[in-house]
């Protein structure tokens, strides 16, 4: 069942509902770190969150690709009261090389904390960056801390540095929880393998990333867009759909509901 939340005044919609990732947490070192009492508190709650990772729901975005090679899915972390807690995002990005995840946590819907861990291909020669930044609630960045090691498992045996502020941006993690922009759920035509058609939807034009998923069953809708492919491409869709696992034990997206939006 899909559910709909506002979240700093934009309504997510068309994510799926399933148990946390596995390797949805990324555990920090904080021992011989640089902070002060507003940071100490702000790690605090986000310890306690970490903590109650279990209870929380888990909404996923689409999984995009795009040609170039980049890939985005995002993941929310729900409380009972359906608040969003963390966001978390998963990234390549083809052109720079750069890949891994971006953590936002969250109190009262105001960011407090980021957390990047990721391959820096493009300003660390290839090294494993992990940056955190601490929030006011106004949105300042406070402070912000870094280590880099050549191996990611050895990231943990640096100490961080106080580095010069940095506000991680929350556009790309926003734009595809949302499906805005380039990824957009316009219908971008089907593709088969062997007996499984797939719907392929995406934001329109090269810059576009695209998501496939499986369809199981033809409706009066897939049937019109299947007749007319050609005429309507880059038509905005209103999508549901589920995660699943083949016996190979690979993800993968299926179709669960599909209307046509208006233009």
């Amino acid at each position: 069942m899909l559910n709909k939340l506002f979240f700093l005044s934009i309504l997510l919609i068309g994510f799926s509902c399933q148990n946390s990732p596995d390797n949805s947490l990324v555990e920090t070192d904080k021992k011989n770190t640089p902070g002060n009492q507003l940071t100490n508190e702000i790690q605090a709650k986000v310890d306690k969150i970490n903590a109650e990772a279990e209870s929380l729901t888990v909404a996923n975005s689409l999984s995009y690709q795009h040609n170039d090679g980049s890939s985005e899915e995002v993941f929310a972390y729900l409380d009972k009261d359906q608040h969003i807690m963390k966001i978390e995002e998963k990234f390549k990005n083809g052109k720079t090389g750069d890949a891994g995840i971006r953590l936002f946590y969250f109190e009262n819907g105001k960011r407090i904390m980021s957390v990047e861990r990721f391959i820096d291909a493009e300003k660390a020669q290839g090294q494993f960056r992990e940056r955190i930044s601490f929030y006011k609630k106004t949105g300042e960045v406070t402070s912000t801390m870094e280590r880099k090691a050549v191996y990611e498992e050895d990231l943990e045996k640096v100490e961080f540095k106080s580095v010069e502020t940095y506000d991680c941006s929350m556009e790309i993690a926003e734009n595809v929880l949302n499906q805005k922009g380039v990824f957009a759920t316009t219908f971008q035509g089907f593709a088969s393998d062997g007996p499984v058609d797939y719907l392929i939807v995406g934001g329109p034009g090269e810059s576009g990333y695209a998501s496939a998923l499986a369809v199981q069953y033809a409706d009066n809708i897939f049937k019109q867009l299947k007749t007319n492919e050609a005429k309507m491409i880059n038509t905005p869709l209103s999508i549901e759909f589920e995660k699943m696992m083949d016996e190979r034990k690979l993800e993968f997206q299926v179709l669960t509901g599909l209307k046509i939006v208006a233009k």
